[in-house]
């Protein structure tokens, strides 16, 4: 989604449902007039609520191009487990086990090659997330890449003195910056990233944290994380942040079990966050390029935020931008502690090994990490039902797009499996909306639908791409 970045991972965690971190990716310019519009989805919207769901509570109608599907197998795994428990149990033997420390493992036997896919969950995403922390949850998945006392540093010592200076700075820092919010309430500033905002102290500060950024890299070991694991002949190392969850994964060779074994438990255990603040100004950078340098991002970004009145899926994934780059080392700290518990975390293995060889090999390593002692929260805050209709407009140089939008239920209610029904009744080629909208009316060259079920809430959704006229 971001492209290969610095630990070489091909791209940052787009999820299996076609939604990446931070929103669809484009909303279009709607050209079409109103009742052509209506027309045009007025059979679709029928076929949708004429069984009367109970689930549905609203509409909303705004303009919009769907994201791209993509991932299987294992990555799918990964999503069921990450959202609402073993569903494919049903399908495939899966063997479930807990360790010690309260650690989940599912395992999956499977011969015929030689390898081994690993990876686990932490059940945190951005929906765990509170404001003016909004990110943070991805934040991590960059941060877990940084490495350990063992990985990732040339000398530990000075890595570690060099943080703690860091720190002292950064406290400093945080006053001259809410001073600066302090101007932009009494108007005496217009934009508090402009350089030309800050005071010289700020600035000065800013210098003085840079050389300490410069001086850390002079003992960092760069990508040693990715590669200890290339060099063993592993591959496909990725990582994803949904609303939900964060998922880290990798395949290695069958004989490279307890490398996995070692090196994932070993960041577990003994993660070092070091270049925490240049990775957050990356994050930054990143929302920048998907999400305000492009077209439409920023009006599907809106979009979803209207969508949502009360429950934590209103904000982005990635993130607002004013709270990116307010994220401490400290909060981060805390947050590892109460949402990277063991008892928090699921571990997949799906290949060619022997579940009871690799229980007691993971409970060897990953039973070392000390369990929490306070649970992580629950997210409570339910979403309010929808008192009337809602439409965005937004015009971008795009084809016109459509899209229609229903809160319905999340991952396992009764009603999300007739909803996934009318999905594939509707979608694709052989789906009554292509045939309807694209063969028979010739509207629309392409149309999409999905019940999109998450862990909480869900919504029903069906998008067209409108011809001009």
């Amino acid at each position: 989604k971001i492209g290969r970045d610095e630990i070489g991972r091909d791209e940052i965690g787009r999820d299996e449902i076609g939604r990446d971190e931070i929103g669809r990716d484009e909303i279009g310019r709607d050209r079409v007039p109103r009742s052509s519009l209506e027309r045009a989805l007025g059979p679709a919207i029928s076929a949708v609520a004429s069984g009367g769901w109970r689930c549905i509570f609203g509409l909303v109608i705004a303009t919009t191009l769907r994201s791209e599907r993509r991932g299987r197998g294992f990555f799918a795994a990964i999503l069921a487990v990450g959202i609402g428990g073993v569903t494919l149990a049903k399908e495939i033997p899966v063997t479930e086990k807990n360790l010690s420390n309260g650690m989940k493992l599912l395992m999956v036997e499977r011969s015929g090659e030689p390898r081994i896919s690993g990876g686990w969950v932490a059940h945190v995403g951005s929906s765990n997330e509170k404001p003016g922390m909004t990110g943070i949850a991805h934040l991590f998945e960059h941060m877990m890449f940084k490495g350990t006392p063992t990985l990732g540093t040339k000398d530990a010592v000075k890595d570690r003195e060099i943080m703690e200076q860091q720190e002292r700075l950064r406290e400093e820092i945080r006053v001259e910056e809410s001073k600066l919010r302090a101007a932009l309430r009494r108007g005496d500033v217009t934009d508090i990233t402009s350089p030309e905002s800050k005071s010289p102290r700020h600035r000065e500060l800013e210098a003085q944290f840079k050389k300490l950024i410069d001086a850390q890299r002079e003992v960092l070991v760069k990508n040693e994380f990715d590669r200890v694991y290339t060099t063993a002949g592993a591959s496909g190392m990725n990582a994803f942040t949904s609303e939900d969850m964060t998922a880290y994964y990798i395949t290695v060779p069958a004989n490279k079990l307890e490398l996995w074994m070692w090196m994932e438990s070993e960041r577990l255990l003994r993660p070092v966050f070091r270049e925490f603040y240049a990775e957050r100004d990356v994050v930054f950078e990143e929302r920048r390029m998907r999400t305000e340098s492009t077209p439409i991002g920023k009006f599907a970004e809106q979009f979803n935020a209207m969508f949502w009145d009360a429950h934590p899926y209103h904000w982005p994934v990635i993130g607002w931008p004013s709270d990116i780059p307010a994220i401490s080392k400290k909060q981060a700290d805390e947050f590892y502690a109460l949402y990277y518990q063991p008892q928090n975390l699921t571990l997949i293995l799906v290949g060619d090994f022997k579940a009871d060889g690799a229980v007691p090999m993971a409970e060897r390593y990953f039973g070392r990490i000390p369990r929490g002692s306070q649970p992580p929260p629950e997210v409570t805050t339910l979403e309010i039902p929808s008192l009337g209709e809602k439409r965005y407009y937004a015009e971008a140089e795009t084809n016109p797009q459509l899209e229609v939008m229903w809160r319905t239920v999340g991952f396992g209610h009764k009603d999300s499996y007739p909803l996934e029904v009318v999905q594939q009744l509707l979608l694709g080629r052989t789906g009554r909306l292509h045939k309807g909208l694209v063969l028979g009316s010739q509207v629309s060259t392409d149309v999409s639908a999905q019940q999109d079920s998450r862990k909480w809430a869900g919504a029903f959704d069906i998008s067209a791409e409108v011809k001009d006229g």
